[in-house]
């Protein structure tokens, strides 16, 4: 979904994008397959209702997934990388998309300090608004379904959107296991092809959502004063002695690429032979330079 907006917002046809990761998709293993369900799909649906939803859309891209830096005062360079910088009627923004199985609330964004870094790097070199998170919920797209008899759709559905909801509806006509389009399914889908966003009054849709949170310069600045002490600290961390070390288990253990070499120092084996085998020279700058800004591995 990152990469499908991404191409969206530089005005590009995501359809072309979705495409190419489709043919991605289907170098995967059937078992794999099986894991992610109809990704595909899923995706293109989504897509084509936020589209839709925010055709009225009035920001400006400025630019996608680019790289903010600032010096620290040791020295040490912070970086964080942007989904999008873009303008709207009240200025220059940042925002971050963010897909959810349900949309989140409020207290998440009052203690992210990831956005608040981004604000304060950003604002070194730019005359910045603030920060907007751009939601989008992945789950619980419906499709309507017809009765045995096909006299009419199931009372039992979900949220829908407006394209999903038509093209549903041309197909059960066209196979037959609908009879007729009735007069509750044309309200339907008049009432679905009007959820739109309308920039400042309240967001209709069940799947997207803009927020805003204010965060002043006394917050900008603590919360880069706890980024500071932390860069800090991990330069005086003892990593050279194991014994030293503390380990957070976690469900990010099944996805780190130094679980293992973890696992055999902390049951007293020699990481040695692994460090040897496993190594390879990298690119520092790599994660920032990865199209879809996500470490390897991630969704």
């Amino acid at each position: 979904m990152h990469e499908l907006l991404e191409s969206h917002h530089k005005g590009e046809d995501w359809r072309i994008k979705h495409r190419e990761l489709c043919l991605k998709y289907e170098e995967l293993l059937d078992e794999e397959k099986d894991y992610y369900g109809n990704l595909p799909q899923d995706c293109h649906d989504l897509m084509r209702a936020y589209v839709h939803y925010y055709q009225d859309d009035p920001w400006r891209t400025i630019e996608t997934e680019f790289t903010i830096e600032v010096e620290l005062p040791n020295g040490v360079i912070y970086r964080g990388k942007v989904d999008i910088m873009f303008e709207n009627q009240y200025g220059l923004w940042l925002g971050d998309h963010k897909t959810h199985k349900t949309l989140p609330d409020i207290n998440f964004r009052l203690l992210d300090a990831q956005s608040a870094l981004y604000l304060w790097a950003a604002l070194k070199k730019y005359d910045i608004q603030g920060f907007v998170w751009n939601y989008l919920r992945t789950e619980g797209l419906s499709r309507p379904k017809a009765i045995q008899d096909g006299s009419r759709l199931s009372k039992v559905m979900g949220d829908t959107d407006y394209h999903t909801y038509g093209s549903t509806i041309k197909q059960l006509l066209k196979d037959k296991k609908l009879v007729r389009v009735t007069p509750d399914i044309k309200e339907k889908l008049a009432q679905l092809k009007a959820v739109r966003y309308v920039p400042g009054e309240p967001q209709t849709s069940p799947f997207f959502r803009r927020d805003t949170l204010e965060k002043d310069s006394d917050m900008l600045r603590r919360v880069a004063t706890e980024n500071y002490h932390t860069v800090q600290r991990i330069q005086r961390y003892p990593f050279d002695k194991i014994d030293a070390v503390e380990r957070v288990a976690d469900r990010s253990c099944s996805w780190c690429s130094y679980k293992d070499l973890c696992t055999i120092e902390l049951m007293g084996g020699n990481p040695r032979y692994l460090r040897t085998n496993n190594f390879r020279q990298g690119d520092p700058m790599e994660y920032y330079q990865d199209r879809s800004g996500d470490p390897k591995g991630g969704q």
